[in-house]
């Protein structure tokens, strides 16, 4: 009806057509009149309009009171109103808030999302009305019940692209309107913890649980209550953070959502999906270094553990510093507590000892796996694991993730290939990130993804660099800026340099902070331009011209501690606990944690499992070549010591192999042989025969001639008997990255 407009989504307002007024405004029930025609089309009869509004007043004078109404309604809006003596209707539809929610939630929902519906005529109210009054509810039920339906369709599809930032705020909204919604808190719970803020998921828990105590005085669901257990034990979503320098520098935030990876997510999802419902699934996680494919499938492995996943984890490390079926001990390491462990049959769990020797402190009656005899032994292992796998993911869907797949040794990747096929139609997904350009074709490694990706259910997500939208919106998450437009030239240079890979983005731009280039609002956290950095000045504050120059910026303006600190953990490759690297810097333990968590706040370290290492290979490549070659030895040797006098008796197996590695860098000959026939041993025992061969070799490079040098020659036939090789693969090598430079005049953030 043109020119009437009726707002109803808050407290109900009419605005009448150009040239008409209602003297005094419309009254009250007139309004309720106006608004009850428009909602419910078509005619309506004189008495069921009179019982409406004025239901407790006698008939005669209800129908009176309905005159007045329409009088001063059909006064105040001209023909709108199509009035006869049995029947009253509008004459055209009016424009009304309402009505436009409704058909935008049919077509455009993101759009109906707009509308304000839980304040539908908010504040209002009519006198001895009680027939509108249970209009006015039901209606507004009936809003809320659509309004809800759009909340919850548009948190599922936050979900589905990846969007947690987003889910968690309509979550929020969704909350608004149903405080006691299990649904919408645990979208909000593990959007929250997607996000990497567990304390924050758990405090929404908290808050749900005390409002449903309050009100209804009942606990959550299950499905609620397993998902705050899972909360509470893993500690993998906390962001650690260390004490901040005494400098007082406001420290940057470098997180934000999975930008750009909605295809990707999506694809997980869909594998996801089929392992919840029984079968089993090969992911193939793609893309050059730096490029956030561990970021993806950790992410990834976070969802699927608030869904009620087991998630076991391994990562290859360089065959140069790693051990063959390392990956997998680590995995297995993380399924000693895990639902369904103790569902396979004891034969299979002694063979799972050989990997695994920590399964005695919860099965203490296993026996001891009898020594092996051929090589064809090695199946009974590999079925073992397979075993093991299996009656977890009896239990519950079991994610399996390797991260860097191409370090992989051989034999590591013969057990991948053996349960991938065998945990066919086991409700269980082998989740493997692999580095691309790194894999020679007669690798090990490189033959394994090529079987995986034949696979009929494999998928294979391929993740590839930023572009220079979505880099765009990523720098505008991280640094908050408000600005629409901010931020496009320079996320644009930034794309340049570093060809759209976020791990090169990231660096970059912690160096432009450390060079003073920008800095971070202190009450608002956006990033801004600096002023030190002035256009008259620009030419005094040259970029580096690669990435791994930024970095080795960043660790030049580390403090004395904690750049010799840094050098330690990156010669070691594997990382070091605290209890090494307080031997070999000759501190507390406490000071070792403390100066390795001030690395970590710095996004130089990484800790896992108390195990810190450098947060990317790139970081430990720059650190080492900026060491000279007599400090790399002496750190070597530093490390060697320091790791046998920490380990007790019964840890010397354990740590041996690193042992002789360190020691033969170090200079130290004879500690080098003799933990390199120890490391040999034990790798024999765990059919690990090529380590046990380069143990060997080790050991050969530093015997001496006579008895040292028989005994490693009758090793190495034993050992050659039990596997039947010849020579070990060759090892995969790592390209560097190019990049250039960044000028003032890129630093648009505050551009409109």
């Amino acid at each position: 009806m043109p020119g009437i407009a009726l707002h109803l989504l808050g407290p109900p307002s009419v605005a009448l057509p150009r040239g008409t007024t209602a003297p005094g405004g419309l009254a009250s029930k007139t309004v309720a009149l106006l608004a009850y025609l428009t909602l419910e089309a078509g005619p309506h009869s004189r008495e069921e309009l009179a019982t409406l509004l004025w239901g407790e007043s006698p008939e005669t004078a209800a129908r009176a009171s309905l005159r007045q109404a329409l009088k001063q309604l059909r006064a105040a809006t001209g023909e709108a109103v199509r009035v006869d003596r049995q029947k009253v209707e509008l004459a055209d539809p009016v424009e009304c808030d309402v009505t436009a929610f409704l058909e935008a939630a049919g077509t455009r929902p993101s759009e109906a999302l707009r509308y304000d519906v839980p304040r539908f005529m908010s504040g209002f109210s009519v006198r001895h009305a009680p027939g509108f009054e249970e209009w006015m509810t039901s209606t507004r039920q009936m809003l809320r019940r659509r309004y809800e339906q759009l909340l919850r369709a548009a948190a599922r599809d936050a979900v589905a692209r990846s969007h947690f930032r987003e889910a968690a705020m309509i979550a929020e909204r969704w909350l608004a309107v149903d405080p006691l919604s299990d649904e919408a808190t645990r979208v909000a719970v593990e959007a929250l913890y997607m996000l990497g803020d567990r304390a924050a998921a758990l405090a929404r828990l908290a808050e749900y649980r005390n409002h449903l105590a309050r009100e209804l005085r009942t606990p959550p669901s299950a499905a609620l209550l397993d998902l705050a257990r899972r909360l509470e034990t893993d500690l993998d979503a906390d962001r650690r953070r260390a004490p901040a320098e005494e400098t007082g520098a406001f420290t940057p935030s470098f997180q934000a959502g999975l930008v750009g990876r909605e295809r990707q997510w999506g694809a997980l999802m869909q594998a996801w999906h089929a392992v919840a419902g029984g079968a089993g699934r090969v992911v193939l996680v793609e893309g050059e270094v730096g490029v956030g494919k561990t970021r993806l499938a950790e992410d990834f492995v976070r969802w699927t553990r608030a869904q009620g996943a087991t998630v076991l984890r391994g990562r290859g490390y360089d065959p140069k510093t790693g051990i063959p079926f390392g990956p997998i001990a680590e995995m297995l390491r993380e399924a000693l507590e895990a639902p369904g462990v103790s569902g396979s049959a004891p034969e299979w769990l002694t063979e799972v000892t050989r990997l695994l020797p920590e399964l005695r402190r919860r099965f203490p009656g296993l026996p001891e796996p009898p020594a092996p005899t051929d090589a064809a032994d090695r199946w009974r292992l590999f079925e073992g694991v397979a075993q093991l796998l299996l009656a977890l993911a009896s239990e519950r869907p079991t994610i399996l993730l390797i991260d860097d797949l191409q370090w992989c040794d051989g034999e590591t990747c013969a057990l991948l290939h053996f349960l991938s096929r065998r945990l066919e139609i086991a409700a269980a997904a082998l989740v493997a990130t692999v580095r691309l350009g790194e894999l020679e074709r007669d690798l090990p490694a490189a033959r394994l993804c090529r079987s995986l990706r034949a696979r009929a259910g494999a998928t294979v997500v391929e993740v590839p660099p930023l572009t220079v939208d979505e880099l765009w919106l990523l720098i505008r998450e991280m640094g908050k800026i408000r600005s629409p437009t901010g931020g496009r030239r320079f996320a644009s240079r930034i794309h340049e340099v570093t060809d759209g890979n976020p791990f090169h983005a990231i660096e970059l731009l912690k160096t432009l902070f450390t060079q003073g280039l920008l800095a971070v609002d202190d009450a608002t956290g956006e990033w801004t331009a600096s002023s030190v950095g002035s256009a008259e000045q620009s030419e005094l504050l040259p970029m580096p011209p690669t990435v791994r120059d930024a970095i080795a910026e960043r660790v030049t303006r580390l403090p004395y501690d904690l750049r010799d600190l840094l050098a330690t953990i990156a010669v070691s490759a594997s990382g070091c606990r605290t209890p090494v690297l307080s031997h070999v810097h000759g501190i507390s333990r406490l000071q070792a944690a403390l100066r390795s968590d001030a690395l970590v706040e710095r996004h130089l370290l990484a800790e896992d499992g108390g195990v810190y290492r450098c947060a990317h290979p790139v970081i430990a490549d720059v650190v080492r070549d900026g060491l000279s070659a007599p400090r790399r030895r002496e750190i070597h040797r530093a490390i060697a010591l320091s790791l046998e006098a920490v380990a007790g008796p019964a840890e010397l197996a354990e740590v041996a192999s690193a042992i002789a590695r360190h020691a033969a860098r170090g200079g130290e000959r004879a500690l080098a042989y003799r933990f390199a026939l120890l490391a040999s041993e034990e790798a024999v025992r765990r059919y690990a025969f090529e380590e046990a061969l380069s143990w060997l070799d080790l050991a050969a490079g530093v015997a001496e001639e006579g008895a040292e040098a028989d005994m490693v020659n009758r090793s190495t036939a034993d050992v050659l008997g039990l596997a039947g090789w010849t020579e070990p693969p060759r090892r995969p090598r790592r390209p560097g990255t190019p990049a250039r430079g960044i000028a003032q005049i890129d630093l648009d953030l505050g551009v409109t």
